[in-house]
């Protein structure tokens, strides 16, 4: 399911602004969570939560879910639909009924069971019968996928069981491709991205490529590459870390449901195994001691928030929020290395902050970071910074950023 969110986050920043090349940009400022992601963990949060799949549990989660993230891109129809307080399936053949469904593959016992369960996730708002087929199609090969059909088996049996026409080629397809919502002129490109795909990146990149809706071709192609060649942890990690908490909660629960949880869904990891590489993490505690900053460490070792920084490794290093704060002081490792090695910056309490650090710029990094750590674990080791090497003044950048961390448990503003 991890799949489709990473597809629909990938494809957002290309919905509006397409490109028809396979060489973009993974990640930009402007990638993010859109309505493809909420209504997704809507119905893999039905399914965990009512065994007997209930159509009003459905539209209970969908309605409560959407309207806690208003801004999600919803369309027209399905946006009335959502604050409609008795809301009516409205004969929708749009591709929303098959950019949500990935969960119920994943959940399903049986192929009978995936496509029976698709069919009423889509029918609580698409119920056309090509709304129905569409969610089924991707429903079906997720399932094919995960339990070992080939690239060929699942072609046919979308061809002969859905009729869609999947002899094209994409190279022939993408120069006239344009903007289309319908699952008739989606869902075949989506398999058709996933069939011609090398593996799961692959894949996503020729589904954003053909251009038009590419957050949900991606998001559906997604998911079927997901249950046909695991996800790249990179990519699940950052794409777990720009939902919300609220979001990761639902998540997780579906997960641990279905025996797939993710041991390390931030890929907290990266760190060790950056301050492991070249000894690094000794080396920077040797020049701390020594009373000056010499080399490059800082993004793993004291990290801050991600958004505050541009470069590369800012962003690879930067931290989602205070959650994923927390779960980095939660490792042993990195909860013993960060704490020595800010017991060694008070070792020199009379040394100019920006000397130590070896440049203003690092002495500003370490005060984001001392400010964040200070944020979830307060009156410890990490205000001692801030008091001695900066007048007791936190970073207001990230107080800001904390402040609208706290925010998205409740909205997507």
């Amino acid at each position: 399911m991890l799949g489709a969110i990473v597809g629909d986050i990938i494809g957002s920043a290309y919905e509006f602004n397409n490109t028809k090349r396979k060489e973009f940009h993974l990640f930009t400022p402007k990638s993010k969570f859109t309505d493809d992601t909420v209504m997704t963990l809507a119905v893999a949060r039905w399914l965990c939560g009512d065994k007997e799949h209930r159509k009003e549990t459905l539209v209970r989660h969908m309605q409560e879910l959407g309207r806690r993230y208003p801004t999600a891109g919803y369309g027209g129809s399905f946006m009335r639909w959502l604050y409609n307080p008795e809301p009516q399936p409205y004969n929708s053949y749009g591709n929303g009924s098959a950019m949500r469904v990935s969960p119920v593959a994943f959940y399903a016992h049986s192929l009978q069971e995936a496509l029976g369960l698709a069919k009423i996730s889509a029918e609580v708002t698409h119920n056309h019968p090509e709304g129905i087929k569409g969610a089924q199609a991707i429903a079906s090969s997720i399932y094919l996928a995960r339990h070992g059909a080939t690239k060929r088996e699942i072609k046919s049996y979308a061809e002969e069981q859905f009729h869609y026409d999947l002899s094209p080629q994409l190279d022939d397809i993408r120069p006239t491709y344009s903007y289309d919502m319908s699952c008739q002129n989606t869902v075949p490109q989506a398999l058709l991205a996933f069939l011609e795909g090398a593996n799961f990146e692959d894949v996503i990149r020729i589904a954003v490529s053909l251009g038009g809706d590419s957050d949900t071709i991606a998001a559906m192609a997604g998911s079927i590459a997901q249950a046909f060649y695991g996800l790249p942890q990179n990519l699940a990690s950052y794409c777990y870390a720009l939902l919300t908490p609220y979001l990761r909660t639902i998540l997780n629960k579906f997960e641990e449901s279905i025996g797939v949880l993710t041991p390390d869904p931030f890929d907290i990891e990266r760190f060790i195994k950056a301050q492991n590489d070249d000894n690094t993490y000794q080396q920077a505690l040797k020049e701390i001691l020594q009373g000056h900053k010499t080399s490059h460490w800082i993004w793993y070792i004291f990290p801050q928030l991600k958004g505050l920084g541009h470069s590369t490794y800012s962003q690879y290093y930067g931290l989602a929020d205070t959650d994923e704060a927390r779960t980095f002081l939660a490792n042993p490792c990195l909860n013993e290395r960060l704490r020595e090695i800010t017991n060694a910056l008070l070792i020199h309490k009379d040394r100019n902050i920006e000397r130590l650090m070896g440049s203003s710029i690092d002495a500003l990094k370490l005060k984001s970071s001392m400010t964040l750590f200070d944020a979830i674990s307060p009156n410890d080791i990490f205000s001692k910074v801030l008091d001695i090497f900066y007048d007791g003044k936190k970073d207001k950048n990230t107080v800001q950023k904390i402040g609208k961390t706290f925010k998205g448990h409740t909205s997507n503003n």
